[in-house]
């Protein structure tokens, strides 16, 4: 799935504002829900990352990019089958899209 938005701000703030908000999703508590094995690596303003998530005896794995240009972050991941046979891409790319211009003041 890819994803392209605006995010009018330098280009260093969005990597910021960005590099934050994953830290905290990788560190969310869910009931019933661990997140496992967060990895995050930045290469100038490329960022990497995965995680999984074990939900009981299911472990979904995540993983994905954000290129951070002068005016855009370019989300690309890789979602779980299982995620999508249940949600639609469509409808996550609303969520995404909705989360990213609140962090943002959009």
């Amino acid at each position: 799935m890819k994803v392209t938005l605006p995010h009018h701000t330098t280009q260093d703030d969005a990597i910021s504002i960005i590099d934050n908000k994953l830290d905290e999703v990788m560190t969310w508590e869910f009931p019933r829900v661990e997140i496992i094995d967060p990895e995050k690596e930045w290469e100038d303003n490329l960022l990497r990352f995965s995680f999984a998530a074990r939900i009981a005896m299911i472990t979904l794995e995540f993983s994905g990019t954000a290129l951070i240009t002068d005016e855009e972050a370019i989300l690309e991941a890789e979602l779980p089958n299982l995620v999508t046979t249940f949600v639609s891409e469509d409808k996550i790319r609303q969520v995404i899209t909705r989360e990213f211009n609140k962090l943002f003041n959009i």
